[in-house]
């Protein structure tokens, strides 16, 4: 914590030597810029709240290469940054509640129509942030890509694979152990086989070049992919009425386009990575049953080990609305 308190106080000194204008806000990404959601959904969700405000809200960018992908909340909270283009696992150690949302049942409409991203975004606020956006994309949302095909018994065991805390329950399930990276040093660790496969987006892995070191194709995929914006407090609350309408109404707007384009990208991926040169690997029968179940479970019940009592007000919600 004291090391992320110097890095966000000298990312905000190094800024205030900069003039800027009080409508520049300090966006950070936590990945790199050609990743293909930071392109369609948080490159349009600026744009289009500029657009909006005539030029009374602008952004200078900075990703992962300003401040590591897991060190980004704290600097956000601090007020180094003013948004935050992330994902709840990569702060998953501060709080699981962004990150479990990925458990919920039904469609994008009926979770957001359900009061769980209000429950949610109360938490944040407790936090010093205000969830202002979230993306979401169709059905397997995530993937695993391997060095080499499932075992004789259609699982990963012994296997190490790249992942974060909401792999965990998947990657037991299928018996292997999670190592954890971040996405920048993935490749590598590929290469050098430090790790035999990553967990990964349902897309982007072209984008990414991370085909190269690999080989086979895991499937089925499985989930959601739940990718967010989140915004300092203090600086949401000086905003005008005017403008924070134009911030959430954008942030509908970028989701729904988000949508759209994650379902292009998922049924394309597997195409675009055999032309490549993958082949594709599938899980047994036993373990193919169990994924979908394992991954909300294992969600909530991982959640519920560091926030049990939000954590169960969220899941009496879904419950209630039919989601769980």
């Amino acid at each position: 914590m004291k090391k992320l308190g110097c890095i966000a106080l000298a990312i905000a000194w190094t800024y205030s030597l900069v003039p800027a204008s009080a409508a520049e806000y300090r966006w950070l990404n936590s990945w790199d810029a050609n990743f293909p959601p930071a392109k369609i959904f948080a490159e349009t969700y600026r744009k289009g709240i500029e657009s909006a405000t005539k030029g009374r809200m602008t952004f200078a960018v900075s990703g992962p290469e300003t401040v590591p992908t897991f060190e980004q909340f704290q600097p956000l909270t601090a007020g180094a940054f003013q948004f935050l283009y992330t994902h709840g696992a990569f702060h998953f150690g501060t709080t699981p509640m962004l990150a479990v949302i990925e458990a919920l049942g039904g469609t994008p409409e009926q979770r957001r129509k359900s009061g769980v991203f209000e429950a949610v975004d109360k938490h944040y606020q407790r936090l010093g942030a205000k969830l202002v956006a979230i993306g979401m994309t169709p059905n397997e949302g995530y993937q695993i890509i391997l060095r080499k095909p499932v075992t004789a018994a259609g699982d990963l065991q012994g296997y190490k694979i790249r992942g974060n805390p909401t792999y965990i329950p998947i990657l037991q399930m299928l018996g292997a152990t999670m190592v954890t990276l971040p996405p920048n040093e993935v490749y590598s660790a590929l290469d050098k086989g430090v790790v035999d496969g990553f967990a990964w987006l349902g897309y982007g892995v072209v984008e990414s070049r991370l085909y190269e070191p690999s080989k086979f194709i895991l499937r089925p995929g499985f989930g959601f992919n739940a990718q967010a914006v989140l915004m300092n407090l203090a600086a949401w609350n000086k905003l005008s009425d005017e403008d924070k309408k134009i911030v959430l109404d954008e942030g509908e707007k970028a989701a729904a386009h988000w949508l759209k384009e994650s379902s292009r990208l998922i049924q394309e991926e597997e195409k675009n990575l055999v032309a490549k040169g993958l082949q594709v690997t599938n899980l047994g029968a036993d373990q193919k049953a169990k994924l979908a179940r394992t991954w909300s479970t294992g969600l909530w019940d991982l959640a519920s080990k560091t926030h049990k009592k939000d954590v169960d007000e969220l899941r009496a919600i879904a419950k209630e609305k039919g989601l769980d």
